[in-house]
């Protein structure tokens, strides 16, 4: 499922502060994923795109439009 399909999932299912904070939290936790050279999310194929998603998570949390 694309960021874009789970926070507009959220948002239907949470409402809106709730699916921000959810994006807000992931974001973070994408980051300390990407971080880490044990988790996957560091590998060079993953890494890409773990950081596109923190991106839209990011744009998500603090203007509430999905990229």
């Amino acid at each position: 499922m694309s960021e874009r399909e789970r926070l507009k999932t959220l948002v239907a299912r949470d409402g809106m502060e709730a699916a921000k904070e959810w994006a807000s939290r992931t974001a973070t936790i994408y980051s300390q994923s990407i971080s880490n050279p044990d988790h996957y999310a560091s590998q060079p194929d993953w890494k890409p795109r773990f950081e596109q998603s923190i991106r839209e998570l990011k744009m998500f949390a603090e203007t509430g439009v999905i990229p």
